[in-house]
């Protein structure tokens, strides 16, 4: 017996252990049961012989927390198979929480939840944007069963739970890049994607636009936890380098990366000082504990020396308040103290403690404020000669900007005092100052900072004494073609009244997913020149990938740690 049945909606409660001649019950007594399939079209045809119905027209389909949506759907109700196929020009969609996974068709089985979609194409939150993936087909399955079935190691399955479904896609595309045809792409033979966890790609390669650029030697995972900004294109990449104490330079360096931590490796050789090589391992403990360990061979300028440099330390994060706690030896330190002053030299951390509270809101002053202590003991090498001293600080930072029609004007402070176990130096209290302003005029973006810092009192080592200084930054950015900019920034230091260095930087901008940098920094007072490259993504900028680039003292930037603070009060105002 056939029963059609024309409905704008219809709904149909099909029970996992349905009866191949009857509907057992309809939806409204079934709702509790958590086994329950519910289907609804514009038409549903129902064999009750077969135990077949056919849905056709904005077909829904529903079991707990999957949801399906297609052209039209065939349903063996006997053995709970379900075939899906989508209209010309769409796609079938099968949806769990935040997670779309779309397909040209869809066998799937009910009771078991494992199925095949073809075509498959689907999206999830990643970092600070969402990853996009393409395959030939996928297979789902619960993660269980994925786990026996071994496509993921119960490992990479933790933290998933057991009923969500795990898709493997062969031949395979994925990117943050939501371009028709993307910038760049990582492709694998075989993907396991891990819902709201992590994808695991099979030794990718890695493209820029249609370019191969290099085959990733390890499986990749990229995070989809969006309280993790690790970059998802990070591949072993060649290195061209340029120093001016180390002449110019070949290497390879890149990540390697697993679901609870990564390693950074890279080797060098340079042509006036041999071979360099750098790792760096983080191994995550829990949510809020990381551990991490680095060996490094290389050269400092002040000892004239390539020597090896272990450190090894602990991160804690929770609730805005960071604590870290490091030992280092040998450590090769370079810290900019004002334009065109760059102190070097060899440090040993044993070992040092820092915590810092979260960035707060000064509404009267409009402006955030954020605490912080310390604790260490230091060995610094001095002239052939060495000096061990205990050091304890406090430091109190504040920053205020005021966002008007025509500029944005901004205040950057920080006041710190340490105390030191050093009977003729025992106190130093610093006081920096940062007042600026940004604007435009048509295209062109500027942007000028006052530098301003006080010290009083003495402290007995080399590398955290301070003198004061007066500076002034000019900043120009603007556009020479499409998606590309030139920027060109100046420092002078106005009390030895000369110009202390330049800083060129050429800016590629891949539509909304990526950035690459070409910098040139011209130290005019030491000579310290290097060129560097940095590529980053816009789903994951905290993580770009550099080559040959160092870190500059930047007037014009916010705080570590303020900007996501900045933006979440934005978004609540």
């Amino acid at each position: 017996m056939v029963r059609a049945r024309k409905f704008g909606l219809i709904c149909l409660a099909l029970g996992l252990l349905i009866a191949a001649t009857s509907v057992s019950a309809p939806a409204a007594e079934t709702e509790e049961d958590g086994e329950s399939i519910y289907l609804d079209a514009d038409k549903v045809v129902f064999e009750e012989e077969t135990g077949l119905a056919v849905a056709e027209g904005n077909v829904r389909v529903r079991r707990e927390g999957l949801r399906l949506f297609a052209h039209r759907v065939e349903m063996d109700s006997s053995e709970q198979i379900l075939s899906a196929t989508s209209a010309p020009g769409r796609k079938v969609s099968m949806v769990q929480g935040d997670r779309v996974l779309t397909g040209d068709s869809l066998r799937y089985n009910m009771l078991t939840r494992e199925g095949i979609l073809s075509g498959a194409a689907g999206s999830s939150p990643a970092g600070d944007g969402r990853v996009f993936i393409k395959g030939r087909e996928m297979a789902v399955a619960p993660m269980e069963l994925a786990v026996a079935k071994g496509w993921v190691s119960r490992r990479g399955a933790r933290g998933a739970a057991e009923d969500d479904l795990a898709g493997k896609l062969t031949d395979v595309s994925l990117t943050t890049c939501n371009m028709k045809n993307p910038h760049y792409r990582l492709v694998s033979k075989s993907v396991v994607f891990v819902p709201g966890k992590r994808v695991i790609a099979r030794n990718p390669k890695v493209y820029i636009g249609e370019h191969l650029l290099f085959t990733y030697p390890f499986d990749y995972v990229v995070p989809l936890d969006p309280n993790q900004k690790r970059a998802l294109l990070s591949s072993f990449f060649p290195l061209v380098l340029s120093d001016s104490d180390k002449g110019s330079g070949i290497g390879i360096g890149g990540p390697y990366v697993w679901d609870t931590g990564r390693a950074n490796l890279s080797v060098a050789w340079w042509s006036d000082k041999g071979w360099e090589g750098k790792a760096v391992v983080f191994q995550r403990i829990n949510d809020y504990l990381t551990a991490w360990g680095a060996v490094e061979r290389s050269y400092e300028k002040s000892s004239d020396e390539t020597l090896y440099r272990p450190s090894w330390g602990l991160s804690h994060s929770s609730g805005g308040f960071d604590a870290t706690l490091r030992w280092t030896q040998r450590e090769a330190v370079s810290i900019e103290k004002q334009a065109g002053d760059t102190y070097r030299g060899v440090l040993w951390r044993d070992p040092e403690f820092a915590l810092t509270g979260p960035w707060g809101r000064a509404p009267l002053l409009n402006a955030y404020a954020r605490f912080g202590v310390s604790w260490g003991e230091y060995e610094e090498v001095q002239e052939n000669k060495s000096a061990r001293v205990r050091r304890t600080g406090a430091e109190a930072r504040i920053y205020s900007e005021e966002r008007r029609e025509s500029c944005t004007s901004f205040v950057n402070a920080a006041y710190r005092r340490y105390w030191y176990d050093d009977e003729d130096s025992n106190e130093q209290e610093i006081t920096d100052a940062v007042l600026g302003v940004r604007w435009s005029l048509g295209k062109v973006d500027l942007a000028t900072a006052y530098v301003r810092r006080w010290v009083t009192g003495e402290t007995p080592m080399l590398w955290d004494y301070y003198s004061d200084r007066e500076d002034i930054y000019q900043k120009l950015a603007l556009p020479v073609g499409k998606g590309l900019s030139f920027s060109v920034r100046g420092g002078y230091d106005l009390a030895r009244s000369e110009l202390a260095e330049m800083v060129y930087a050429l800016n590629l901008k891949a539509g909304e997913c990526s950035r690459w940098e070409l910098a040139y920094r011209d130290d005019r007072i030491e000579g310290e020149d290097w060129v560097g490259l940095s590529f980053s993504i816009t789903a994951f900028p905290e993580t770009p990938v550099t080559f040959g680039m160092r870190e500059l003292y930047d007037p014009f930037a916010a705080p570590d740690g303020l900007a996501d603070r900045m933006r979440a009060d934005e978004a609540e105002e």
